[in-house]
């Protein structure tokens, strides 16, 4: 996984065809940092939550391990709708069930 700054991961995201930061304002970079300004709480692994109707939440993780293991312990046979994008580098792409998808990023601001 990539490690991203603030404004980096705006504008991965920005660039990126299947991703998106959806603040309910303007399509705008600035409208994004703010989002994205609002929820940063300190260096560490944030995750964009996908739902079924494009509905899309900013959230950091606050615990990246307990996330894999809950993910890992369900079979493809109980959830036809469990995969990893294995196409991806620069950050981790889990989908949970039909109606959820995250993607995971390492966003590290320096002083």
């Amino acid at each position: 996984m990539k490690i991203f700054n603030k404004r980096e991961f705006v504008e991965f995201v920005r660039g990126n065809e299947y991703l998106y930061i959806d603040n309910d304002r303007d399509d705008s970079f600035e409208n994004d940092m703010n989002v994205v300004n609002e929820v940063f709480d300190g260096n560490g692994i944030y995750s964009l939550m996908f739902g079924s109707r494009g509905e899309v939440e900013f959230v950091k993780v606050n615990n990246f391990v307990e996330d894999i293991i809950e993910w890992n312990s369900v079979s493809n046979d109980e959830n036809e709708f469990r995969c990893i994008n294995e196409g991806v580098d620069d950050y981790l792409d889990l989908n949970w069930e039909e109606e959820l998808g995250c993607s995971y990023f390492i966003i590290v601001e320096v002083k």
